[in-house]
């Protein structure tokens, strides 16, 4: 008998589980039964009030729609199907946190109280009507493996007594193969008791902000509205902590001071993720260069907010692979941004491309050097939109379209005309040698006028990438003092974030094809006809059979580039959670991707895959070119190492340029 007594007192307390004083229950289920109509015209303008009578409605338990097998209550297609759910809240006051979970098909807008909490990015209208257009479609996860969306909302609008949930969810069109609806509301409750239902099976509370892995990067402007031009005064401190737990209450470890700062981008201006420019100043507003996150110390850089990207992480790779070439490329450290106290997710803090002794290493051209070797470096020029530029006397590679060159270093405002036009006068007299019938010819064709290597550096990587904006857009290239050996140098790399399969036109998707061949000619921003010229010289294809054949062996093999991006994924793997909760679009088409894959690790692999199948197809094309000359890259040198921290204590850090396959020795003939 004893032992049946505590048998049961065992099977009782196993059945009412004891809760902490703060826990998650879920207030709706979608398994709930909904009052719902399937719309063939427009409802009356109080549908979702709580005093809309809709006893005529139909009824039946949640998921409602067609389609996939993940709806409990099966409709007929519609374009708009709304939805009432009425539920008692006994006391407010317990609630703490509350968010709404809905998996959908394709688009929808939530009400409480008659108050609007939630809605699809694909919702553009104010208040849909019955027959609204979404601007894209949408893919329920749910039935797949996937979560629901989450969307926080304002404890304050829950009423004590009956409230009312109201959702109108949109189809794609009525000919869309299915609609869903699938909907919790989940709180954190303050009660040791389960006064609602436990919540669902797939159910996992919502990401703490507190503390991440990551350094921390919070900006405070102030009450000042952050503008796409000029730059604000703003705060900026860093936070990034030995042991490598951050928290946004910790003081700052790093930077503690002002900076101007500003939106940039193009394209990107249109995401809800912004990306910034911004400037370490001091109290009067003037420059003030400093070291973050370690990097070399400067004033101007660059926070890069990856949106479309949804790996996170193709300028980081991009430019990773560009250094390992053995030039400059923009050194990058992962953080993440809060402004305004608010979380913004994760960025990427980027070396602004500058003329600087650790960055672009050319000489320091003034406004009264106008003449001799004086005049002839250094400057940096940009193929893009037009700022303070020129057009090239020679058209695209299509022979139409502008090719708009920009003056970048120094600032057109500061030149004078003498340094104006000795730098467009030397990029025109490269281009009619390249134009000319005597191109190839090596004293007076191209090579004259430009560093071979590094045109075959920049085409390799625009091409592995594949980047759609490559040789077009965002296209840096300088000219050092001809003391110097100063010919034109391509790069340093710039915006790969439509690279590495990450666009759905213009072939970008595609593995195969060569994209310097890929910008139709409708297009008003045209490739110069420079890399189609270069392509006709056999000893330029055979200087890119070379380098490749070399890199594959080493920076560009399979193994190096999945290392690294294996480790890149690791470094994010919480805080791309964090990220992708505050900006969920892992199952969202972003304009451009070709691929949506649902989640962080889909977009992972997505990438390896895509980077396997490029690297075969450009094996195959490249073993095809021939082999022309036995130069090989000892030229691949560097006239400069960088030392930094200086003066240093027991570490010192080396930054040199190296040929790839060769060895360096290093002799330190005075250690003080």
């Amino acid at each position: 008998m004893s032992r049946l007594v505590i048998l049961s007192l065992f099977t009782l307390f196993l059945c009412s589980p004891s809760f902490a004083q703060n826990h998650w229950e879920a207030i709706v289920l979608a398994s709930d039964t909904w009052n719902y109509l399937p719309a063939t015209s427009e409802p009356p303008a109080s549908w979702n009030a709580a005093s809309f009578d809709d006893s005529g409605w139909l009824s039946g338990p949640g998921g409602i729609g067609y389609g996939d097998g993940d709806d409990a209550t099966v409709i007929s297609p519609v374009n708009s199907l709304y939805l009432r759910l009425t539920f008692d809240i006994p006391d407010t006051s317990l609630i703490e946190e509350i968010h709404i979970d809905i998996d959908y098909d394709d688009g929808f807008v939530a009400y409480l109280n008659e108050t609007e909490i939630a809605r699809s990015a694909n919702v553009t209208e104010p208040s849909p009507s019955y027959n609204s257009v979404l601007s894209n479609g949408h893919e329920a996860l749910m039935y797949n493996g996937g979560r629901p969306n989450r969307f926080l909302f304002d404890k304050d609008l829950l009423r004590n007594g009956t409230n009312l949930l109201a959702i109108q969810v949109i189809n794609l069109s009525t000919n869309s193969s299915d609609l869903s609806s699938t909907t919790y509301i989940n709180a954190l409750v303050s009660s040791q008791d389960i006064i609602y239902h436990p919540t669902a099976e797939y159910f996992t509370p919502p990401l703490s902000f507190e503390s991440g892995d990551l350094p921390l990067i919070k900006i405070n402007t102030n009450g000042q509205e952050i503008l796409d031009d000029p730059k604000i005064m703003a705060t900026m401190q860093v936070i990034n902590n030995t042991n490598g737990i951050n928290s946004p209450s910790d003081p700052a470890t790093g930077y503690d001071g002002y900076i101007g700062i500003e939106y940039r981008g193009s394209s990107s201006s249109m995401f809800e993720k912004r990306n910034f420019t911004l400037e370490t100043r001091d109290s009067l507003g003037e420059n003030n260069n400093t070291t973050l996150l370690g990097l070399p110390s400067e004033n101007d850089w660059v926070l890069h907010g990856p949106y479309s990207d949804k790996s996170l992480m193709r300028n980081a790779l991009s430019y990773y692979l560009g250094s390992n070439t053995g030039r400059w490329s923009p050194r990058t450290r992962y953080c993440e941004l809060y402004i305004n106290d608010e979380y913004n997710g994760v960025y990427l803090l980027i070396e602004k491309i500058k003329r600087d002794k650790n960055r672009v290493d050319i000489a320091k051209l003034t406004s009264t050097e106008i003449s001799g070797d004086d005049l002839t470096g250094g400057y940096i020029l940009k193929i893009d939109r037009a700022d303070d530029a020129w057009v090239s006397p020679y058209p695209g590679m299509f022979g139409t379209g502008e090719i708009i060159i920009n003056y970048v270093y120094p600032k057109y405002s500061d030149m004078p005309a003498e340094q104006r036009n000795y730098i467009r006068n030397y990029v025109t007299d490269f281009e009619e040698a390249l134009h000319g019938s005597s191109f190839s010819d090596p004293a007076s064709g191209y090579r004259a006028y430009i560093d071979v290597t590094s045109f075959v550096d920049f085409f390799l990587i625009s091409e592995l990438g594949k980047n759609v904006d490559a040789y077009r857009l965002s296209t840096y290239f300088y000219k050092d003092k001809d003391s110097k050996n100063g010919k034109l140098t391509m790069g340093p790399l710039w915006d790969f974030n439509l690279a590495f399969g990450n666009a759905d036109y213009y072939e970008g998707w595609n593995t195969e094809g060569w994209m310097y061949e890929s910008t139709p000619e409708s297009d008003g921003y045209q490739i110069p006809f420079w890399w189609s010229r270069l392509m006709e010289d056999p000893y330029f294809t055979s200087e890119v059979k070379k380098r490749w054949n070399a890199l594959r062996a080493s920076s560009f093999s399979q193994s190096f580039i999945n290392n690294y991006i294996d480790s890149v994924s690791s470094v994010l793997n919480f805080a791309q959670e964090r990220n992708f909760t505050t900006f969920p679009v892992l199952d969202q088409y972003i304009w451009p991707n070709a691929h949506v894959g649902g989640s962080f690790s889909s977009e992972i692999s997505y990438l390896k895959t895509w980077i396997n199948g490029r690297l075969s197809w450009m094996d195959i094309q490249i073993a095809a070119f021939e082999e022309v000359t036995s130069h090989q890259y000892a030229e691949y040198k560097t006239n400069t190492v960088q030392v930094y921290p200086n003066p240093f204590t027991d570490e010192i850090l080396l930054d040199f340029e190296r040929a790839i396959n060769t060895g360096v020795s290093i002799t330190i003939t005075n250690v003080i």
